[in-house]
């Protein structure tokens, strides 16, 4: 049973490629049949340590993925561009078109038995009901990214009814974990700079997901035979914003430091007005957007008893202030985290790497 995953050299992607390596008893797969789509100019060094197979493709070259999708019985489909900072143009054609011409390929394929397909609980939106959203939330996608990958979702849905691929979505929440080059280096900084600030008293929840149980989750959706046509929310924990803040300023020291609080409507009116003069000034999107502010200032969690009753799993990473404890532990570990200069030396691209030392 041949296994192919795109975004191998990510985050969440390169720590399923580990699960599946350290866990093949587990899974009922062998390493011999692991195989991981990438592109000439990746970065495969922590791949290649682990004695996985590569077939070199690109999401964003139709003819590439023909090849790759050969004698396939299994896709995890991890492969997109993440921020939202990234031109529309480039989320659209490899989030987008590259699901597609994936999606194409493997529906040629004899051998197909699942395609798992990497979503976010973005596709929810921002503004919702302060309740657990199941998957029949209705998608009200406010950014670039978020838009993509309901796009991505339709075409998904599109080969299940009319090509009849056997397919499964993931909706993974706030990714957090050993080997974080996105969220925790970004919180730490703020710190440093002196920019974390509470949105309005600070008890609002929102989910997370330790990378590894967001690994482990997927793999059950494309091993198992039964969640063929269906979607499923992913999270180990739900965290308030207060704890998620002061588990970070813990974790780096910080305990004697006290965090602004704002009203959520001066948070909201004043990355109005950033977004306003970036606007004006032509310099691209704002750092400092409404949707960050409804993104840390809103409830937002995500009910996840369908992927427990259905599949059967459980996450293991259920504490969540231990998951931000080893989160920035990691960037200790590495050398990241420049104390004295207070500052985060790690700079991220569009492409996740997975770095180790």
């Amino acid at each position: 049973m041949a296994i192919l995953i795109t975004g191998g050299t990510g985050y969440v992607g390169g720590n399923l490629v580990e699960e599946l390596i350290q866990n093949q008893e587990e899974w009922g797969i062998d390493k011999k049949d692991i195989f991981v789509l990438v592109r000439e100019e990746s970065n495969i060094d922590h791949l290649k340590k682990l004695g996985v197979q590569f077939i070199i493709g690109d999401l964003k070259k139709p003819d590439t993925l023909k090849k790759a999708v050969k004698k396939i019985s299994i896709i995890f489909h991890l492969g997109a561009v993440v921020l939202d900072q990234s031109p529309p143009e480039l989320l659209h054609e490899v989030n987008v078109l590259g699901t597609e011409a994936l999606l194409e390929a493997f529906s040629k394929e004899k051998e197909m038995k699942k395609f798992v397909f990497v979503s976010t609980w973005g596709v929810y939106g921002y503004k919702v009901k302060a309740k657990p959203m199941t998957e029949k939330q209705p998608l009200n996608p406010t950014t670039d990214y978020h838009k993509s990958k309901v796009d991505a979702e339709e075409i998904v849905w599109k080969y299940y009814h009319k090509h009849n691929v056997p397919i499964s979505i993931a909706r993974l929440p706030m990714i957090l974990g050993p080997g974080d080059t996105l969220t925790t280096p970004r919180v730490v900084q703020a710190f440093f700079d002196g920019k974390v600030k509470f949105i309005g008293n600070g008890k609002n929840l929102f989910s997370g997901v330790q990378v590894r149980d967001a690994a482990r989750a997927i793999i059950t959706m494309g091993i198992k035979k039964e969640g063929i046509g269906s979607v499923y929310n992913v999270k180990s924990f739900d965290i308030s914003q207060k704890d998620y803040w002061v588990s970070h300023m813990k974790a780096i020291g910080f305990s004697d430091v006290k965090i602004p609080s704002f009203p959520k409507w001066f948070a909201m009116f004043f990355a109005w007005m950033k977004e306003g003069i970036a606007k004006i000034k032509g310099t691209g999107k704002a750092t400092l957007t409404r949707h960050r502010v409804m993104r840390y200032g809103n409830t937002r969690v995500v009910d996840i008893s369908k992927l427990q009753k259905e599949l059967n799993w459980k996450g293991k990473f259920t504490d969540s202030k231990q998951v931000i404890k080893d989160s920035v532990k990691w960037l200790e570990e590495n050398d990241f985290i420049d104390y004295e200069n207070k500052k985060v030396l790690l700079l991220r691209r569009w492409e996740d790497h997975f770095i180790r030392k």
